[in-house]
């Protein structure tokens, strides 16, 4: 698509780790081609291809991946912890490439999704996140404060951290006490909800929908639990593996589809059509939930200890029943999950994108952290 010659650049760099930063990103990238501007776009690998698909519009750049690779174990963080040194170096490819990209490219605004090194000193620079703590297992639990320090460090080189929930008693509505704010909190800003799906006035004609997600090998672990339970569930099913490579129906009957992957806008469909979600509890998923007002089980993905947290923490309020997936049976598990109502209703995106957009125009234009002053929420 050509843009004039006056249009504004942002470069919007999304993390690769299954398609929630994607999929949470796409309400803001949508606005930013609404409004005219030139979309630069940097991500690989799934992740890349989801938004491919969803922007066609968009000029996109691959970067560098983490290459931090998961296990079948719960065991995840000693894992994590022995390629931190892979972490670094692919921040350290981030920081080169971004030099290129506003040496090439003189992007007006940098948005981040999680990917530490996407930011310039010279170019207003947001980091968009609703993780400001890591939430660490057992004993290390700890050291969290101290694990906190890298995200901070990195927090500092951008001129705002946009936090995608409400505030609450215990950090974020949604988020709990991985989005507390630390003490000087100046920098960091809760907007709202921020999903790429919203309520539609639709006929509930589907009686379940299972979405099966993750970073490998733990989306392939669920995926086989599920094939091999679903067929015998009673009614209208739908289920969607996430292999996002392929839109293609892989399994199909009179009360079943089974789709490789669904595009966006038909898995907004697909989950407005349905009575009962399961998924995994991640936080781009707790916001679509919040927009949608369903009722959902959550499966965790092993060892993903925030995952777990947000899970727990969402049985302990009351909005939805979880269960291990090693431990996964959906007859019994989805009659103890009709027993919770889900979310509450809360402002929604629409607020949400305005509220950003009009912090990065007071960015761009008086080139400082444009909500210093203000309260936060």
């Amino acid at each position: 698509m050509p843009h004039p010659a006056e249009a504004k650049t942002v470069f919007y760099a999304v993390l690769n780790m299954g398609l929630g930063h994607a999929a949470r990103s796409l309400p803001l990238l949508r606005e930013f081609a609404a409004r005219g501007w030139r979309v630069l776009v940097g991500s690989n690998g799934r992740a890349q291809q989801f938004l491919r698909r969803e922007l066609p519009q968009a000029t996109f750049i691959t970067t560098p991946d983490y290459r931090i690779r998961y296990t079948r174990s719960r065991w995840l963080w000693p894992r994590l912890l022995v390629q931190f040194p892979s972490l670094l170096r692919g921040i350290a490819r981030e920081r080169r490439l971004c030099k290129w990209v506003v040496q090439q490219y003189a992007p007006d605004v940098i948005l981040s999704d999680h990917c530490y090194g996407m930011y310039d000193p010279q170019v207003p620079s947001f980091f968009l996140s609703h993780q400001i703590y890591f939430h660490l297992p057992g004993l290390l639990s700890g050291l969290e404060p101290w694990v906190a320090q890298f995200n901070f460090y990195f927090h500092r080189r951008y001129w705002g951290v946009i936090i995608p929930d409400l505030p609450d008693t215990d950090g974020g509505l949604l988020s709990g006490r991985l989005s507390r704010l630390p003490r000087r909190k100046e920098r960091y800003r809760y907007v709202g909800l921020l999903s790429s799906i919203s309520r539609m006035d639709m006929a509930e004609d589907v009686d379940l929908f299972i979405s099966v997600s993750g970073p490998e090998p733990q989306r392939t672990v669920l995926e086989q639990r599920v094939l091999d339970q679903v067929e015998a569930l009673p009614g209208k099913k739908a289920v969607a593996l996430g292999r996002s490579e392929s839109t293609a129906v892989v399994k199909q009957s009179d009360d079943l589809v089974v789709y490789a992957h669904l595009p966006r806008r038909e898995m907004a469909a697909l989950m407005n059509r349905s009575r009962m979600i399961v998924s995994r509890p991640g936080y781009s998923t707790l916001m679509e939930l919040a927009e949608l007002g369903k009722p959902a089980l959550f499966i965790p993905t092993p060892g993903q200890t925030e995952q777990q947290y947000l899970a727990r923490r969402a049985q302990e309020k009351g909005w939805f029943h979880f269960v291990n997936q090693s431990a996964l049976n959906l007859r019994r598990d989805l009659e103890e999950a009709k027993k919770y109502p889900g979310l509450p209703r809360l402002p929604g995106t629409p607020q949400t994108v305005e509220k950003i957009f009009g912090a990065l125009e007071q960015a761009t234009a008086e080139k400082r952290i444009p909500w210093t002053n203000a309260t936060n929420g």
